[in-house]
Order: structure tokens, then C-alpha cells, then sequence
């Protein structure tokens, strides 16, 4: 059954999505050792490989072994070659290597080896057949052979045509992928002439796709070299324009999908060309010196570009260890038990499984993607994390619906679950928990309690696997609940303003093992759903509500410094600042001034014991920057607001702020003060562009903004006059020019 094919709905054949004669060789290889770890093996080989024939043009082009290792290292390092062949299996991951080797024989004047990697990588998809056309426009334009450069295009044009428009036809009755294009128009034609008459939505459509960050990407890696030889570069034109013209943003990813892996080679060989155009340049501009010396102190400055390019790029989004995208993948328990499930399908089944467990199931005539069950007679599912392409209550509701039908639990453990036609069992083993019941943290004092019913053991903020964020609640029930609690985790900004949250994407946990089944004193993990958050900071806010009445319990801390907001029903659990490789890394709390001279109570509810200033003289038109340094001594009755106001010699007022307090990570309004909690508070007020030079004094207080009354003030840094103001001196600020 050549090409067979049902993973992807409403296809039975892969010649109806891509056309890849390449897998029928591969096909036999796969025989001899059948299962994903060949391809990724063959694949990871191929790849590498690649690095031969561009070291072959480096030295042909260069004269040098060490420039040829230069750009061998530099193919190994280029994030795009990187993260083709890190995602998954794909027959166009392959093309690099043999575009590079048809490249080499055709400069080389090895017409044979030439033709056999042209086949090659034609082979590979049904668009590569249009960069070895461009290979046989080079051959007629630039290297003055008209023969062979007429016959690679003639032959390379009728390929890709008969792959697009007459073998997807026959099998999909067109190309599906023609919906990326159809606002360029409805058929081929329609294309073609859209693209020769609206220069306006062809701009457009670069600009959305951000054409110019795509090229940077793509010759950052080379140091912008590869622009010296422009003649290579544009051989890459027909895999520019399919990507960049695509309304499918994936297709405008350089350094994590597959898409611009064929351009890559393109880059890398106009970087070879671009270096020695560069070289001999030079040398003639200094022929008079010794031709040694001036390729030496030429190509050496160029050599470390191109050298420290290909590192810095590999450091930012290369997957190699050392790489922005590198991570280390290991084996856990979780993915051992899923081999005992594997075990419990016999090969004639017919399987619907998530798209991250369908290659384990194989090597079978049928294998679907959950949710797409058709005639499948197992499904096998992971719920314990995402659940593309459904949202993972979608797929608590379909479980429910094929246990409902005439499906059963043939098998479940530490979180998956093997269902099959005819099995009479409905509810989960025991086991099916595990994957939910957390180890007892080190040092298990509780960090929050919910409503006496609950308490919070541990915190983690981690990456995946895929680099994206994960938060690890562990939580345990302190008595027997009735009720379904959900868990409401938040990521918030400086403001308080929520980044993401569980809102609409809850933990796993609240749909297979509710709160009404936990053991009291059974530590359960509560996991977050991966989220490729682009915030370079955050705060972790955690709330427990009632499932029923959607009403938040009421936290108490373990410590005195957690902060609670909300009225004591949301807490903040910590401050993460972003860093490369560790992912995510818990922020310290800066220490607050403190200075008993200049303490000054607020009404008997909180004190001021210190502040810092970053400067006393300013400009007029300046900033006044100032941290004030707070201690609660009772629990403030209310969301006092703060002043400071700047007063000149004859105390008038010049300038003022008024605000409700902050501290370095979001709002604190006073009613969240509890006592023996230390605030800092960094403000900054603006000095007046007109405002005369001269000394001016900073004051503060606290009032009560619905009624302007300010609170009373009193302390060792308070003077008579102050204290009857209710106001306390902060500071003498010098304007100066």
C-alpha cells in the first residue's frame, strides 16, 4: 500500500498532501528496523551530513581547509538546519544536504553527481523541484552552460508541475495547501495574476509576515555575508515567496519549524561565494603586497564574522547544547508506564491516539489522530497535559461520551488511558491517580491554607520540554472535601494586570481527580497547562474558588511576608524573571531603608522607616525617583492613598503625586497589609520644565482619598510644624541646571 496514509482527516494517501518519492527508499530501509527511531536517526545522519559538501565548495571556492571547516562548523551551528531536523520527521529536512551537494558538483563541472542530488532533493517535496530550477537558471546565467542549464529547468518545471497540479489532483483533488494563498485569488491563475498586478497586497502581505526580521534571521547566522553574492541568494527566491506569501504565520518561523530549511543552503553557499568575492576584491585593491599576507589579514577579519556570527546565533536559537532552544529531554516514569499500556494493543488494531503518542502506536494499517476515531476500535490517551488539537475538557467530555457508547477502559495508569470496543469496565484503577499523587516536599510547613480545607506545600516554575512555562502547585487536603475545588493560577504584570491565567485553560487535575476524591494528607500535584508566555517577568498569583458557586475560599499564610490581595482571597506566591537556559528563576525581594531617626507613624497603622533617593539635584523638566520604605503596625481600615508634594522656600506648593502604593512587583493597596509586613514603594515625581533653580523641600502623608483628611503623623523624625501639617520631610532638592 504505497504511501498509505490515515493520520490526517479526509486523507488516505501521503501523495494527497506532499508529494515525497524519497519515502519509498526510505520505506525499505524501514524495514529493516521499523519505528520512529530510524527516521530520527536517519534523519539527524542525512542533516549532518551535510556539512561535507560545503566544507568540498568552502575549500574548492576558498583555497583553505580552514575556511571549509570554518563553514562545515557554521552548517552545524545554523539554527534553521537545527530545528528541522529537532521537529520531528520530515522528508524536506533532508534537501539541505543534497541542495548543497548539487550546488557543488554543478560549480565543479560534475554534471553526473549533479543530476543524482538534484533527483534527490526534488525528492523530497514537490517545491524543492523549483530551487533546482533556479540551480539550472545559475548554470545557464552564470556559469555559461546553456545545455544543462535548459535541461535542469525544463526538467525541474515539468516535475513540479505534474506533482502539484496533476498528482495532488488525482489524489486530493488539488493542492490543500492553496488556502495559505487564497486571498491572491481562488485558482492558480487567479494567483499568478494577483501577484503581477497588486504590488499593494503583495506588501502587505511582507509587512504582516515581517519579511525583513525573516531575512535578518536567516543571514544573521553567515554574518550578513552571504549579501556579497546575491546571485546565490536569489536561487533561494521560489521557497522565499512560498513561505513569506503564505497567510499561515508557521510558514514565517525561521528558527523553530521546518519551513525555512531549503532556503538555509542558499544562505550558507552565497556566504562561501560572498567570502571569496570579498577576498580577492581586496587582494587586487592591495596587489602590490605579498598575496599571502593580504589574503591573511583580509580573510581573518572576515573568517571571525562570519565565525562569532554563527556562534551568537547558535547561542540565541540554536538546539545544540549552549543553544537558546536547547533542552534536555530525559526519561521519566511517567514515560516508562506508557510502555506497559503499548503492550495491551495488538498490531491488527485499529488505533486513534493523541498526537503525541500516534508514533508509538505505528507501524499499523490504520492510526488515527485523537479526536478522529472513525473505525478505530482503541484509543490510547496522555491526560495529563495538553491536548492538541482539542482543549483538554473536550476531551474529558468525549472520553465520557465513548464510555457512555459501547467503549470501556481496557487499561489506565499514572495518568493515560487505553480505552476498546466491547470492554464492559467504565471507571479508572486506582493507578490511573498516580500520575496526580506528588511526593511529600522537603520541609512540608505549609505556605497557604485554603479555608481550613486545604494547605500549599511546595511552588516550582519550570520549562517543558518545548520551552514553555509550567507551574507545579502541590497541594493536600487537610480533611475529607465534598465538593469539586478548582485552582486558579495567574501570571500578572507590574500593574497587576493578568498576563494568563487557568481561567479557560484549568489544570488537568480538575477534570480526572477532583478535590472530592483526594485523601486528606495525600500530596497532590497541580500542574498548569504549557504557555509560551512573552513576558521577560512576571508574578505568580494562586486562588482556590468553589467549583459550584464559582466563589473564591479564603487563604491564610504560612509566613508573615506572602502577600494576599483581594480580601484575603488571592495570593502571591512569588516573582520569576526570565534567563537563558534555566528558564525561569525566582526574583528576591529588594531589602527596604530603613533609618530609626526618621520614623514617622500614619494614624497608628503604619510607619515609614526609611527612604532612598536616587539623587537630590535634578534639572527642571526631571525625574524624582524615591523608594519609601513601609512597615505595617496595625491593619489599615482602609485604601489610604499617599502624597508627596514639593514645596519651594515659601512653602508653596509646585509639584505633587498622589498614588495608591505599589511595591517592586504590582499594587498593594493598605488593606492588604497585614501587620509586621515591610512595603517598598518606588515613585517618581516630576520636577516642573519651568520650575526656577533653587532648593525645594520633598514632603509626604496619607489621607483618606474620599474625604482628603490626612492621617495624623508622629515619630522621632517628625517636627512640631510637620506634625501639624501631618506631613513628614523627605528630603532638600536642589534644582540645578
Amino acid at each position: 500500500q504505497p504511501f498509505h496514509f490515515t493520520n490526517q482527516p479526509g486523507a488516505v494517501n501521503r501523495l494527497s498532501l506532499h508529494v515525497e518519492p524519497i519515502l519509498l527508499p526510505i520505506a525499505a530501509l524501514y524495514r529493516l528496523y521499523p519505528g520512529p527511531p530510524m527516521l530520527l536517526a536517519l534523519q539527524a545522519t542525512v542533516v549532518a551530513l551535510g556539512a561535507w559538501p560545503l566544507f568540498a565548495l568552502a575549500r574548492h571556492r576558498l583555497g583553505s581547509d580552514w575556511w571549509a571547516l570554518l563553514f562545515g562548523v557554521a552548517f552545524l551551528l545554523n539554527p534553521t538546519i537545527q530545528a528541522a531536523n529537532w521537529l520531528e520527521f520530515h522528508p524536506v529536512t533532508l534537501a539541505p544536504t543534497f541542495l548543497i551537494a548539487a550546488f557543488y558538483f554543478l560549480v565543479t563541472g560534475r554534471t553526473g553527481w549533479f543530476a543524482c542530488f538534484a533527483v534527490l532533493a526534488a525528492a523530497c517535496k514537490e517545491e524543492i523541484a523549483l530551487l533546482i530550477l533556479m540551480m539550472g537558471l545559475y548554470a545557464w546565467a552564470i556559469l555559461r552552460r546553456p545545455r544543462l542549464g535548459l535541461a535542469t529547468m525544463t526538467l525541474s518545471l515539468g516535475w513540479a508541475l505534474t506533482a502539484v497540479l496533476v498528482i495532488q489532483h488525482w489524489f486530493a483533488d488539488g493542492n490543500i495547501h492553496w488556502a495559505r494563498y487564497g486571498y491572491l485569488g481562488d485558482t492558480p491563475l487567479q494567483m499568478v495574476r494577483t501577484l503581477l498586478t497588486r504590488p499593494d497586497l503583495i506588501w502587505a502581505q511582507l509587512t504582516q509576515a515581517d519579511a525583513l526580521s525573516y531575512l535578518g534571521l536567516l543571514l544573521l547566522p553567515v554574518g550578513f555575508v552571504a549579501l556579497l553574492a546575491p546571485e546565490v541568494l536569489i536561487l533561494a527566491l521560489p521557497s522565499l515567496g512560498i513561505n513569506l506569501l503564505a497567510d499561515f504565520p508557521p510558514m514565517h518561523q525561521v528558527t523553530t519549524l521546518i519551513y525555512a530549511a531549503p532556503i538555509a543552503p542558499f544562505v550558507l553557499m552565497a556566504a562561501v561565494i560572498g567570502a571569496r568575492r570579498a577576498v580577492m576584491w581586496v587582494a587586487r585593491a592591495t596587489a602590490s603586497r605579498p598575496q599571502a599576507r593580504r589574503i591573511r589579514y583580509v580573510g581573518l577579519p572576515l573568517a571571525l564574522l562570519i565565525g562569532v556570527s554563527a556562534l551568537f546565533a547558535h547561542q540565541q536559537f540554536g538546539y545544540l547544547p549552549g543553544g537558546g532552544n536547547f533542552r534536555l529531554y530525559t526519561i521519566t516514569d511517567h514515560h516508562r508506564r506508557a510502555a506497559a499500556l503499548l503492550a495491551h494493543i495488538p498490531p491488527e488494531a485499529r488505533v486513534s491516539a493523541q498526537d503525541r503518542l500516534n508514533p508509538h502506536v505505528s507501524g499499523r494499517e490504520t492510526v488515527y489522530i485523537f479526536p478522529r476515531i472513525d473505525d478505530a476500535d482503541t484509543i490510547l490517551l496522555d491526560v495529563t497535559g495538553p491536548a492538541w488539537p482539542l482543549h483538554p475538557a473536550d476531551v474529558r467530555r468525549a472520553v465520557d461520551e465513548l464510555l457512555a457508547d459501547d467503549f470501556g477502559v481496557a487499561a489506565a495508569d499514572d495518568g493515560y488511558l487505553l480505552l476498546r470496543k466491547g470492554v464492559a469496565a467504565q471507571t479508572m484503577p486506582a493507578s490511573f491517580y498516580s500520575a496526580w499523587r506528588a511526593p511529600m516536599p522537603v520541609g512540608s510547613d505549609a505556605i497557604l491554607t485554603a479555608d481550613g480545607a486545604l494547605e500549599l506545600l511546595d511552588v516550582r516554575v519550570a520549562t517543558d520540554s518545548h520551552g514553555e512555562l509550567v507551574t507545579q502547585l502541590v497541594w493536600r487536603a487537610l480533611k475529607p472535601i465534598d465538593r469539586a475545588l478548582r485552582f486558579y493560577i495567574a501570571y500578572l504584570d507590574r500593574t497587576g494586570a493578568v498576563i494568563h491565567d487557568t481561567e479557560f485553560y484549568p489544570p488537568a487535575v480538575e477534570l480526572w481527580y477532583p478535590t472530592s476524591k483526594w485523601t486528606p494528607g495525600e500530596p497532590v500535584l497541580v500542574q498548569t497547562l504549557p504557555w509560551a508566555l512573552q513576558a521577560g517577568a512576571f508574578t505568580l498569583a494562586v486562588a482556590v474558588e468553589d467549583a459550584l458557586v464559582g466563589a473564591r475560599l479564603p487563604l491564610a499564610p504560612g509566613n508573615a511576608e506572602l502577600v494576599l490581595l483581594e480580601g484575603d482571597t488571592l495570593a502571591r506566591l512569588g516573582h520569576y524573571q526570565q534567563t537563558r537556559p534555566l528558564g525561569w528563576v525566582a526574583t528576591p525581594v529588594t531589602a527596604i531603608p530603613s533609618d530609626p531617626m526618621v520614623e514617622a507613624a500614619f494614624g497608628n497603622q503604619v510607619r515609614l522607616e526609611g527612604w532612598r533617593l536616587s539623587r537630590t539635584t535634578v534639572a527642571p523638566g526631571e525625574l524624582i525617583h524615591f523608594a519609601l520604605g513601609w512597615r505595617t503596625l496595625q491593619r489599615p481600615v482602609f485604601d489610604y492613598s499617599v502624597f508627596v508634594h514639593l514645596l519651594d522656600s515659601n512653602g508653596v506648593k509646585v509639584a505633587q503625586l498622589d498614588w495608591q502604593p505599589h511595591d517592586e512587583f504590582g499594587p498593594r493597596p493598605m488593606t492588604t497589609w497585614r501587620p509586621g509586613q515591610t512595603i517598598l514603594d518606588g515613585q517618581e515625581l516630576l520636577a516642573p520644565s519651568e520650575l526656577a533653580l533653587g532648593d525645594y523641600t520633598l514632603v509626604l502623608g496619607v489621607y483618606d482619598w474620599r474625604t482628603g483628611e490626612r492621617l495624623a503623623v508622629e515619630g522621632a523624625g517628625v517636627r512640631p510644624e510637620q506634625a501639624a501639617e501631618q506631613v513628614i520631610q523627605i528630603e532638600i532638592i536642589q534644582v540645578r541646571r
